[in-house]
């Protein structure tokens, strides 16, 4: 191997590039001096190209390195006045290349090169591009202050590590068919996107850091494909990561302090995402549309000035082991026909309602959690909820919310301390509640001709009303528990009509059940123990009562009042401190195969002002003193066959 100097100075023996590459063999070492050298420069032979970072060369010409050429340049701060064209194979170290005199400063066509402890800056254009199957490799790297762009790839492929990109319009842009692979890269300040993912292009990213950017963070459309591991990505001014018409996958990555949104996914974009933090946006941390797929697992949504994630379009989302905590607006916000899924995830502490759903959307949720949310649990409007075996709890509104026709499917689970209703519904929601707990709070409201079924649930200690129907409501209550409330255990209102079947209700401090202006069915079931009334029948409200235990209320078991009717059959009705019928106003109580015990209150069976009641086969017993008691054209009718004591 010899070396040769080359130097424009006029003692040179050798001053022009041409002349020592001439003169060089396979091997050879070129050392260049600083200086202008006004010559276009082909290397056909492996040579290495020498110089001193301190003492610039400018090269006023072409410098090509065709297909079967391979030149190393070291220790050199080459200023190019037009591209470097590499077709063969280029190797680069500790070289420093400023584009003031070009606007591309290095092209590779079909090439090959590696750069290592290189910089590249001031291209009035771009810094490098590659096209045609070229491949390029960059290993402490800086580039900086590029006008377009620092990297352009189309058809080529390019590998990144620990190196730093900085103020351009883009640091790197992958157009068709492109590869790109980033290891510990730092990417920050430039005025556009700063990565484009074009047609069919991939990028893949471990442990870099892309911020501070005044337009998207990564920005990948037709059907690429985005994977980022440990990657940060921070303090964009438009969307942090848009994805359209594409795939992608982030795994242990921190999207966070963006001015818009964390994730954008468009036009059947697909994802999964998993170990991952969305934080402190001020629109959305994620937004789905035009009918994207995501799966999340094992992250984190937290704190954004806007809606945790927002959901649209026939867009499907999957979340499993997910928290959402304190975002300000909806925590979830499902709409416009799209369709989610939550497991083993909790949706805590937010400034508004915890999931939204509207407009045909379907949400359902497993095994979570959904509590001290400002406002309601979740909202349902003109969409379906069905819930599994989770908790809605400490909710400053109610549990859920439904309306305009809304469907819920509440299975196993548990209500607990929500400042208003667990489960309101209007507009003629649909709820079905079975297997679940409703505690503290106020259980169910519905009005404005809503469907309501429950079965095999228990509903304890509310603070006022557990149950309450307004306005053509009409709701079955089965197999279910209704006990220890301060106020009523159910009110039924305004044509509003309720059938109760093997339940139990007992023990609350107001009348126990209000049927006003509305209808009831009360078959095998028991009412015990209130502190008031059993019933309250009134304002032409019916009853029908069967196979029935009404017993130990403080007040009138049964009291009807106002154009009211009730039908008794095969209902026993004991140990009642007052009457166990007081029927006023108009009012009609017809019994039948029943059985009445008082051993506390004189006239255990009242009629008053124009009312009826007809007692047929049923006994009626009193051992404390008379049993029957009628005033102003009232009527009592006994047909049993009494057996005196």
């Amino acid at each position: 191997m010899s070396i040769i100097k080359v130097s424009t100075s006029i003692f040179s023996k050798i001053k022009t590039v041409k002349r020592a590459l001439e003169k060089a063999q396979g091997g050879d070492q070129i050392h260049l001096a600083g200086g202008k050298y006004k010559e276009s420069i082909t290397i056909l032979e492996h040579v290495t190209i020498c110089g001193h970072v301190t003492n610039p060369v400018f090269v006023e010409g072409v410098i090509i390195i065709p297909k079967s050429g391979h030149a190393t340049l070291e220790n050199m701060a080459i200023y190019p006045t037009m591209q470097i064209l590499v077709e063969g194979e280029l190797t680069v170290k500790n070289c420093t290349f400023n584009g003031l005199l070009s606007n591309v400063i290095l092209s590779l066509n079909s090439g090959k090169a590696t750069f290592v402890d290189c910089t590249f800056s001031n291209a009035n254009d771009i810094a490098i591009a590659l096209i045609n199957q070229s491949h390029a490799s960059f290993i402490h790297c800086t580039f900086d202050n590029n006008e377009k762009a620092h990297l352009l790839a189309e058809n080529s492929t390019v590998e990144i590590k620990n190196s730093e990109f900085s103020n351009a319009r883009h640091a790197i842009w992958a157009k068709t068919q492109s590869h790109i692979s980033t290891e510990n890269v730092k990417i920050h300040n430039h005025s556009g996107t700063q990565i484009i993912v074009q047609s069919e292009s991939t990028l893949t990213d471990c442990g870099s850091t892309i911020e501070h950017g005044d337009g998207n963070g990564i920005y990948a459309t037709e059907h690429t494909l985005v994977t980022l591991t440990e990657t940060t990505m921070q303090h964009h001014h438009l969307p942090q990561l848009w994805i359209q018409k594409s795939k992608f996958q982030l795994d242990r990555c921190f999207i966070q302090h963006g001015q818009e949104s964390g994730l954008m996914l468009r036009e059947f974009a697909e994802g999964t995402i998993s170990n991952t933090l969305f934080s402190s946006h001020s629109i959305a941390n994620i937004q789905l549309t035009m009918e994207s797929l995501l799966h999340m697992t094992d992250c984190q949504i937290i704190n954004c000035q806007g809606v945790g994630v927002q959901v649209r379009e026939k867009s499907i989302l999957n979340f499993s082991q997910t928290t959402f905590a304190a975002n300000v607006l909806s925590q979830l916000f499902v709409t416009e026909k799209s369709i989610c899924s939550l497991k083993d995830s909790t949706i805590k502490d937010g400034k508004q309602v915890g999931i939204f759903v509207e407009k045909e959307a379907s949400v359902s949720v497993v095994a979570s959690v959904i509590t001290k949310n400002d406002n309601s649990g979740a909202t349902v409007i003109g969409a379906e909820l069905v819930m599994m075996e989770s908790e809605l709890r400490n909710n400053k509104g109610n549990g859920i919310l439904a309306a305009n026709q809304a469907n819920m499917t509440i299975e196993n689970c548990q209500f607990q301390d929500n400042s208003m209703p667990h489960i309101a519904g209007k507009e003629q929601a649909n709820v079905a509640i079975s297997n679940s707990e409703f505690t503290g709070g106020k259980s169910i409201f519905m009005l404005e001709d809503c469907q309501l079924n429950v079965h095999d649930s228990t509903f304890n200690n509310a603070l006022g009303t557990q149950i309450e129907l307004v306005g053509r409501t009409k709701a079955t209550i089965h197999r279910s528990i209704i006990s220890g409330g301060t106020g009523n255990a159910i009110k039924v209102l305004k044509d509003a009509s309720l059938e109760i079947f093997e339940s139990q209700i007992s023990a609350h401090q107001m009348p126990q059940i209000v049927i006003n202006d509305s209808s009831l069915i009360f078959k095998n079931s028991e009412l015990l123990q209130g502190e008031r009334n059993g019933f309250i029948i009134e304002n032409n409200a019916e009853a029908f009562i069967q196979d029935s235990f009404i017993s130990n209320h403080k007040y009138s078991q049964i009291w009807m009042d106002t154009d009211s009717t009730v039908e008794l059959s095969a209902t026993q009705i004991t140990e009642g401190h007052e009457s166990d019928f007081y029927v006023q106003n108009h009012s009609s109580l017809h019994a039948t195969d029943c059985i009445i015990q008082n051993e506390r209150f004189n006239y255990n069976v009242q009629a008053i002002n124009h009312s009826k009641i007809e007692l047929v086969r049923t006994s009626v017993e009193n051992s404390f003193g008379e049993k029957f008691y009628s005033e102003n054209n009232s009527l009592i009718s006994h047909t049993f066959d009494e057996v005196n004591e």
